[in-house]
Order: structure tokens, then sequence, then C-alpha cells
């Protein structure tokens, strides 16, 4: 691979490679690369589009997120709501920041409160992570400073414990990433997978991965069983061509056992075309829009939990929790939470995926001077003097002297009363989603620019309604990573849907 300028933070990566068969059979690395490689599986999917360029070539993911980017604030509760699916936080950021080399900018630490001291909501103490949010007064809620970190119990970057993963071991790294400690039996079993009858014969090269390069390999794991090799050798990455799976039999028998098998708030109809070739569109309501935003919320690691084999194209099913740091949670990579508010409550009951609890911070200061000096509102609250028969404070006279500040819901908008579970404004407008996922406003207007494009005549469209079952949502959510047909897919008699991928 072509050498080029090298900037910011490394990690070193020793390569085997079979130059005659253009191929890598594995790396070599150190805690500092696994750690990279499970904190992959921290990220939302939203995050995964945004830093691949919205070209990650899974499945309709890109689309999808240009949907939002398109979607006019108007159609969501709050301007919050667009910038949370654009910029979506990780539960994991505290575990990420200490990565030796860390592919995601996004600032979780900043804090917004209102700054109006006579604001109606004092009461609640409410802050937030989130630019632009709105507090219940209507007022927009400035910046005021940082979370203070509390210490964490995972190791620092740099220690002899790892972020994701313990001690000062040496790691084998397949092709397709499967992560084990470093051992001759595993070397051996490599060789003779690959048909390698003298080692010594393969080249070793060793690499510096600063966060360009690393995200390229994440690009690489999304859309290749061989993402070493693709990333060494720049191996031209095929458009998305893949099979629709099955889904698993266990998932079939837990969604038939639900008492609620049809998901009542979630009708569509359908334009497919006479002889069911293709779904050309499905006109759709806010909570079939939220669902599919909803899945852009998910972080990687749940995902592949989630769906195990039945995943994406790539390398992610085979990451492994071996050697996952003890005094860290494992699950903080191999099942992730959503950030708190981030995601939609469908989607997330459907994945079984969990929010974590909204953040609490105890402050020494009431929350009229915290609004004014921020996390140092401890000298402005609490100095005091003494007069001639007693102390007084200085500056503030307000009671208690000790506040919880408690994370706010971003999604509610002005005086709220709904429960913030959605991004979409309710029963405001229908929306179109075409087969490949582009969520449209409905009308005149994009109704005749899709037929126009599929160069269907409208006669060979009918209209079809119904409610989705479990089951097609959770295929839904599937089909969505791994084809840019999903309507089609899933939607379509059984007899039309693709042959099952044998992996």
């Amino acid at each position: 691979m072509a050498e080029t300028k090298i900037e910011g933070p490394t990690i070193a990566v020793k390569l085997f490679v079979d130059k005659e068969r253009s191929r890598v059979l594995f790396a070599e690395s150190d805690k500092d690369f696994v750690d990279v490689l499970f904190g992959f599986l921290t990220l939302p999917l939203d995050t995964v589009v945004r830093l691949l360029g919205r070209q990650s070539q899974v499945g309709c993911l890109d689309e999808l997120y240009k949907s939002v980017e398109d979607l006019s604030a108007d159609y969501f509760h709050t301007k919050a709501c667009k910038a949370m699916l654009l910029k979506p936080h990780n539960t994991a950021a505290e575990q990420c920041c200490q990565l030796k080399v860390k592919v995601d900018d996004t600032d979780q630490t900043a804090v917004y409160v209102c700054r109006d001291a006579n604001c109606s909501a004092n009461g609640d103490c409410g802050v937030t992570s989130v630019a632009g949010s709105v507090c219940k007064c209507g007022k927009v809620m400035e910046y005021i400073g940082e979370w203070k970190q509390d210490g964490g119990s995972t190791a620092a970057a740099g220690s002899d414990g790892g972020v994701f993963v313990k001690g000062c071991y040496k790691f084998i790294v397949t092709d397709d990433l499967h992560v084990s400690p470093a051992s001759t039996s595993l070397m051996m079993s490599i060789f003779d997978k690959y048909g390698v009858r003298d080692p010594a014969n393969l080249e070793q090269k060793i690499l510096q991965l600063n966060a360009e390069k690393i995200t390229c390999l994440l690009k690489r794991s999304l859309t290749s069983k061989q993402a070493l090799t693709g990333y060494y050798f720049d191996a031209h990455t095929p458009n998305d061509e893949a099979y629709l799976y099955v889904l698993p039999e266990n998932l079939y028998s837990e969604q038939e056992v639900d008492v609620d098998h049809k998901l009542n708030n979630v009708k569509t109809k359908v334009l497919p075309t006479k002889n069911n070739a293709s779904v050309l569109y499905a006109e759709v309501g806010d909570n079939f829009v939220d669902l599919l935003f909803g899945i852009l919320s998910i972080p990687l690691g749940s995902i592949i939990k989630k769906y195990d084999k039945w995943s994406f194209n790539g390398c992610e099913r085979r990451w492994k929790r071996e050697r996952m740091h003890e005094s860290s949670t494992p699950d903080l990579a191999t099942s992730p939470n959503v950030v708190p508010f981030f995601g939609c409550a469908t989607t997330n009951m459907l994945l079984q995926v969990s929010e974590s609890a909204p953040k609490q911070k105890n402050i020494t200061g009431c929350f009229r001077c915290f609004k004014f000096a921020g996390f140092s509102c401890n000298g402005l609250c609490n100095e005091t003097y003494w007069t001639a028969t007693r102390c007084e404070h200085k500056n503030c006279f307000t009671t208690p002297k000790s506040v919880t500040l408690c994370e706010v819901n971003p999604k509610l908008p002005k005086e709220g009363s709904q429960k913030g579970e959605g991004y979409v404004k309710p029963e405001v407008q229908n929306f179109m989603v075409t087969d490949d996922l582009r969520v449209l406003p409905l009308s005149a207007t994009s109704t005749l620019q899709v037929v126009s494009e599929s160069k269907i005549q409208a006669k060979e469209l009918v209209e079809n309604e119904f409610t989705l079952t479990k089951v097609q949502v959770m295929e839904l959510v599937r089909a969505a990573l791994v084809t840019r047909n999903t309507l089609s897919s899933v939607l379509l008699p059984p007899k039309k849907k693709k042959k099952r991928l044998h992996l």
C-alpha cells in the first residue's frame, strides 16, 4: 500500500503477509489496537456513517442518515432531536476518550443550562449535554461548563491495564478480526488453514495506524470478511449486493410467543408493482419514521449481539470478549446501551437494547449560582464574612447550598407533555419511505419524483395497507443493514425474497 504522511497519535500493528497470494494472514498487536477494535462496537450506527463520510456502504444506513440531514427541523419535536441523530453520544465515551487513537471527535462533556435566574423550571435543576436544547420555560439552554469525570474504573491510557482488555498480552487478530491472545497453537492453526508450508516466507510489515487509517479499517470491517487484506492491499470494495438472510429460528420463536404480535402503532401503505417485483415506496406515519431513525442510535455491538452471525457482510460478528478488562464492564463493548434520551422506545424494545439512566451530579452550591458560575459555583455560593455577631453569606442567600443536577430530555418541546420517546412530531405529516429507506415528506412533488426515477408506469402500481408484525420489523431492521432493497426484501411475498446466504 502507498506510504502517506502520518499525522496524530499512532498504534503499531505487525502484519504477516502472504505476498504470493496477496493476503494478510493475521496481525500481531498489543492491547492498544485491540482496545480500538472493541471501541468500534460502542459506536452508534449514525456515528459510523458520519465517520465514513456517508459512504459506509452498509445497507441503507447512508440513505437513512442523509434523510435526517435533509429533513427540515420543523418535522422534529425539537431542533435538538435532529442534532441527536446526526451527532449522537456514546455510552462508553469516557472509556473511548482513554484510547490511544480516537476516531470519534464528538464532544460529550459540554453541559448546557437555562441561564435565566427566574426560570419557572429552576426546581428541576435541569441540565443537558445536547446543544440547542430548549428549557421548559422556552429559552435555549446555554453552555455553562463540562461534566467532571468521576474517575471511572477502567485504566487510563498508557497504563499496564487496557481500556477494554486486561494485562500486557500480545494479541493475534485474524483477517476477519477474530481477536485472541497470542499463542503458538493459534499461529500454527492459521498456517495450516491457509496452507503455509514455510512461515519464514511470510513478509512481516509493521504499520503505524493513526485515526484516519483506523477509520479506513473500520469501513473494511463493515464491508468485507477480509478486513486486513482489503486494507493493506487497498482492494476494491464492491457495491453491496448482499442477499437477504432469513431470521434465525430462535428469533422467530421469540416473536411468535409475544401476545402483542402486531405493532398497532406501526401501520403502512405500500406501493409494490403488480407482479411483486419490487416495492416503490411506503406511505407511513411518524411512528414508522421514528422506528427507522431509531436504528441509527443503536450501538454496533448491540446489533451484533442481537443478530449474531446474521449481521453485516463484514467481520464484526467475530469480535470476542476474551481478555476483557476485569475492572470494566464487558457489556460496554459487547452489549452497549443507548445514551439517555437518544434512542427510540419501539426500536430499543424490539432489539432488546436498554437506555442508560440519565446523568445526575451533586454540587456544593445552589442552582442559581451554578447558572452563573458553572461547576466553580462553590466559591461564589458559599463565600462568607463575619459580622459583629454572626457569619453571613456574601453573595448568595439561597438555600439549600447543595443540589443535584439532573439531565433533562432534549426531545421534549417547551412545556411538552409527551414522553419524548420519538423524534418526529406526531400526526403532523405523513412520510414517504423508498425501498432504500430514503425518508421524504409525502407530497405530490416527492411522489412524482420517486415514480419518475423508478421508470415504472403508474398503472403497474397497486396499493396495499397493513400493520407490521414484530417479526417483519425485526426483519426490516436487519435488512436495513445488509441490502439496499429493504422494503422489497421484507414486505413482498416470501417467494420473491432472495435466497439465504450460507455463512
